[in-house]
């Protein structure tokens, strides 16, 4: 049996998917499975999946689209290895990721969970930024109930940590963030930390649903998330486990109240976002709606200008000085 097993949950992924399982299929740790699911596509997802034929790949296949959650909850239940990751269909990984992750796993037995920095590329693959985590378990754990330390399609986990977190993914998180909540809900209880090096390559494709529908729900999540963490820490567990709907609701209202009263708020928070992540159109966008939602009002003037000049600057950067990840030497 393999020590390590990859789900990978593919949707629409045809023009990527290649990439992302060559990747995978070339590592250095060549010890593990590869799960591809193909979650009810409707490009030519499945047959870019019929295609390979490297015998560590399993394939199932959903004819209709449940969404990452579901489709991973139904499977993690098959996992027999010793190792668990989940990753994305569209993202890229350094040819000794899996070597590094594994080694440092085997170091330290009470170590249960092991991601990596990452460097984000667009969709042509030039790296529009770096971002590096900690591998420094007490300044994580300070750290998580602030903004999450993981990225979660680069972590590998012990399977053996499931007999004391009944849930992989939570059902509250189907639409976005279940792996920074499950992330945090593992640093709660045990040792995890990062490989210092990128040694992962995180897509940003602004037809992504957080990008084309950045949402209030959306917005609040990682602070839920903290609360959540707090939570656990005082009292073992939080109101998910306990099936406090109301309490969830209340803090779903207090971390709205601020979108709420006012309208234009979410659009500027959605523009600073994508600026972030020099998705630079959908910014502008989100900007503009910002604008028209208080025209006369100095924080609306100052985001347009402000997004106009960042985004053509990163757009120019990006054509001169861009670098493909594949000449970044990792």
């Amino acid at each position: 049996m393999p020590r390590l097993t990859i789900l990978m949950p593919a949707f629409n992924a045809a023009t990527f998917i290649q990439e992302a399982v060559d990747s995978l299929l070339t590592q250095t740790f060549p010890d593990f499975e590869l799960w591809i699911i193909d979650d009810g596509s409707r490009d030519d997802t499945r047959n870019k999946i019929d295609l390979f034929s490297d015998k560590r790949i399993k394939r199932f296949y959903f004819d209709d689209n449940r969404g990452r959650v579901f489709v991973i909850n139904q499977l993690i239940s098959l996992v027999a290895t010793e190792f668990v990751s989940v990753t994305d269909a569209d993202d890229v990984s350094g040819p000794t990721r899996l070597q590094c992750q594994i080694n440092l796993l085997d170091q330290d037995p009470e170590m249960m969970m092991c991601g990596t920095s990452y460097l984000a590329i667009d969709e042509k693959g030039i790296i529009l930024r770096e971002m590096f985590l900690l591998n420094d378990y007490s300044r994580i754990y300070e750290l998580t109930p602030r903004q999450p330390q993981f990225h979660g399609p680069t972590t590998i986990m012990r399977m053996s940590i499931f007999k004391n977190i009944p849930e992989f993914y939570r059902a509250y998180f189907k639409d976005n963030r279940a792996d920074a909540d499950l992330a945090a809900r593992i640093v709660d209880a045990f040792k995890a930390i990062n490989v210092t090096e990128p040694l992962y390559f995180y897509r940003i494709r602004p037809d992504s649903l957080s990008r084309r529908n950045y949402t209030i729900r959306f917005a609040i999540l990682d602070s839920l998330i903290s609360q959540l963490s707090q939570e656990r820490r005082a009292s073992g567990a939080d109101s998910l486990m306990r099936g406090n709907q109301e309490r969830i609701r209340d803090y779903e209202s207090k971390l709205s109240a601020k979108f709420t009263s006012d309208p234009a708020r979410i659009h500027q928070q959605a523009a600073f976002y994508n600026l972030y992540w020099k998705v630079n159109d959908v910014a502008l966008l989100c900007a503009w709606v910002a604008f028209r939602h208080k025209p006369f009002h100095l924080k609306s003037i100052f985001l347009l200008l402000y997004v106009l000049a960042i985004g053509g600057f990163n757009e120019v950067s990006k054509k001169v000085w861009g670098v493909h990840y594949k000449k970044a030497g990792r």
